[in-house]
Order: structure tokens, then C-alpha cells, then sequence
């Protein structure tokens, strides 16, 4: 088994979604997480994620304080986004894997569909391992208890999430 630790500084969470006139577009800065894997069977990898609400970036503070507030993350009393996966499976092809998780918003917990790109795998200089996937999914906000603005704001969600992780040598996985 080996774990794979997110590099913060180069894993983003992205999300647009639409608006009577526009397009929101953001992104949450500060996302960790890990995947444990054994490289012969994907089946049994898993994927774990932290997502911080306060995080959040959309270019505009005053709507990204109204998106942290109770009428849509609820940031103070559900400060963090998680996602724990229940099933990893091979994709359509060998670079692409089919992931299902739950996925904690705002309290409420629903099982979600990504479809993960295995994007590459390099060595640093300094001899340490990376992996880097891409993943997407359109969720339903309603289904998270985010129902403000249902005649303004669009239903569904689109997120990006693409992720860089390193190697933990299986010695330190527990």
C-alpha cells in the first residue's frame, strides 16, 4: 500500500455555477487530503478529503462572506467540506477511474459520482514520487440543504477538482 498526501499548494477545488444573468466562478484555497492505494488493485484504493469553507474565493468578498453564510455553507457551524470514498473502480479507459464517495456539505451527507482522469506520474529531482488526477462531477445543491435563491440560482453545480500528491513510503502507513 502506499499513500499519496495532497500537495496543498497544488490541489484546487474549483466550481461554477449559474445565476439569472451570469456565471459564478470559485475556488476553496485550502484543500488536504490523502489516497491509499495498492498500484495492482484499484479497487481497493481509498480517497479521503478536507475541504475548508472559509476558503472559499470567488473574487468578490461580499458574496463569498453571503456563500460562507448560514443561508449557504454555514461556515461557523460547518466549517469544513469532507468527502470519504465507499467505491473506486476502472474508468472507460486505462487513465480513467470511476469514484463514488459521500460527501458531507453543510451536515448533509450524499454519495456522489466523480469521474477521475490519472493525469501522470513523475519523480522530482529530489527523488520523490507524484501522481496528479483530475476529476469532475455536477452536483445538486438541494440534496446539500443549500436551497437559497431557488428561482435565481441554478440548481446544479459543476466542480473541477485536480489534485498533485506525493508518496509516503509504505513503512509510515498504518
Amino acid at each position: 500500500m502506499h499513500k499519496w498526501n495532497f500537495d496543498p499548494a497544488y490541489s484546487t477545488v474549483e466550481f461554477s455555477i449559474r445565476n439569472l444573468w451570469y456565471t459564478v466562478h470559485g475556488r476553496f484555497q485550502t484543500v488536504e487530503g490523502a489516497i491509499l492505494s495498492d498500484g495492482d488493485d484499484v479497487t481497493s484504493s481509498t480517497v479521503t478529503a478536507t475541504i475548508k469553507v472559509a476558503s472559499l474565493d470567488t473574487g468578490n468578498k461580499r458574496r463569498d462572506a453571503h456563500l460562507c453564510s448560514k443561508e449557504f455553507l454555514d461556515a461557523d457551524s460547518c466549517p469544513n467540506i469532507e468527502f470519504r470514498s465507499v467505491r473506486v473502480s476502472r474508468g472507460r479507459d486505462r487513465d480513467s477511474l470511476n469514484l463514488e464517495g459521500d460527501l458531507t456539505i453543510k451536515g448533509h451527507t450524499e454519495t456522489v459520482k466523480l469521474d477521475v482522469n490519472e493525469m501522470d506520474r513523475s519523480r522530482s529531482p529530489r527523488g520523490e514520487d507524484f501522481v496528479y488526477y483530475s476529476a469532475t462531477a455536477e452536483l445538486d445543491r438541494f440534496a446539500f440543504g443549500i436551497n437559497y435563491g431557488r428561482l435565481i440560482i441554478g440548481r446544479t453545480f459543476k466542480v473541477t477538482i485536480n489534485v498533485q500528491a506525493s508518496a509516503t513510503s509504505a513503512q509510515e502507513v498504518v
